[in-house]
């Protein structure tokens, strides 16, 4: 192996687009066709697209020279994790919109070029574009805010 960030990077994507694949034919869903498409059609398709694309990696990194996969940045993977299981546990709770906030602010925390006033219109910015695209264009029912402030 001659590029082991590639390699592995792709043997990650392999895995990820494989057991997209695997859950959308083993759980019975039907696929349909590009006209009428089943609830397994994205999966299966995403997983192919993730899976060609992780091959393509892996094969980069036997054929290629590169750099030796350095220290693993700890802080930040905690952070980028915790912020999305944060996400998940209070989206239906607290709202999307401060859900995103959340997210957005400990995922900024784990970048080097942090800066606070960045964050804030990142996260506010985000959420605002999310409110408009998910809830109101794709009417996906999530609430927006705390039931408090009534939305």
């Amino acid at each position: 192996m001659r590029n082991p960030k590639d390699f592995w990077a792709g043997l990650l994507f392999l895995g990820i687009g494989g057991a997209f694949i695997a859950v959308a034919l083993a759980g019975g869903y039907e696929l349909g066709s590009a006209r009428r498409m089943g609830p397994g059609y994205f999966p299966v398709w995403l997983g192919g697209g993730l899976s060609l694309t992780g091959l393509m990696l892996a094969w980069r990194g036997l054929a290629t020279s590169g750099a030796p996969i350095g220290r693993w940045a700890l802080m930040p993977l905690g952070l980028v994790t915790l912020g999305t299981i944060l996400f998940g546990l209070i989206v239906n709770v607290a709202g999307l919109a401060p859900a995103i906030v959340v997210l957005v602010l400990l995922a900024a925390f784990a970048s080097i070029h942090f800066r606070v006033s960045q964050a804030i219109a990142l996260a506010v910015g985000l959420a605002a574009i999310s409110v408009l695209v998910f809830i109101k264009g794709l009417g996906i029912t999530v609430p927006v805010m705390p039931h408090v402030l009534g939305y």
